[in-house]
């Protein structure tokens, strides 16, 4: 029924998501638009954008670990012997707003935090999606009758084993070295050099 008198309503569309082997792609969809997205176009800019060179070489490692982790990804599509898809982040994109809000109303000298801020956001948020894969993979292979997982090895082939491990370590192995570098932005800045 439409919530407009004398309308009709709108068409009911078949959902798009029908099983736990869609939604397990809908997963993988997402973390390929995230770690593409940060490869492509949110770590290169800030890399450009960061003065301090501690900080600016934390995230160019980044960079390089993200290209690799977009690769494992599409190595879990292959397991599953799907075309790598992208699908809509749109956490990612919210953060991204956040960011670009928050630098808009910090002075320059405290900038620095902004950006640890917001890429430690980003990590979580990446953390996040590839556990909620791991554990709706996990779930798929119990559900199986103990079938291996989608993303377990089949006929001695590791790379999807290796996209699992690498799911669950990369982004906290990133996040550790990020608090280390972003620590010294958090610190008090030196707001005589401003006036």
């Amino acid at each position: 029924m439409s919530a407009v008198p004398g309308k009709a309503p709108a068409p009911q569309l078949p959902p798009q998501v029908e099983s736990a082997h869609d939604l397990l792609l809908n997963e993988l969809g997402k973390l390929l638009t995230i770690e593409e997205t940060l490869a492509k176009r949110v770590l290169p800019a800030l890399v450009r954008e960061l003065q301090d060179d501690e900080l600016k070489q934390v995230v160019s490692s980044h960079l390089e670990e993200t290209k690799a982790h977009a690769g494992r990804v599409r190595d879990a599509f292959a397991a599953l012997d799907t075309a790598p898809s992208g699908k809509p982040a749109s956490g990612l994109e919210g953060l991204g707003k956040e960011r670009s809000h928050a630098i808009e109303e910090t002075m320059p000298a405290l900038r620095p935090a902004v950006n640890c801020a917001a890429a430690m956001g980003t990590e979580h948020y990446e953390i996040n999606a590839y556990e909620a894969a791991i554990r709706l993979a996990d779930a798929l292979g119990a559900e199986e009758g103990g079938a291996p997982p989608p993303h377990e090895p089949r006929g001695g082939d590791r790379r999807a084993a290796e996209t699992r491990r690498a799911g669950r370590s990369a982004g906290a192995t990133v996040l550790t070295g990020l608090r280390a570098s972003c620590s010294t932005s958090f610190a008090e800045p030196d707001l005589t050099r401003l006036s």
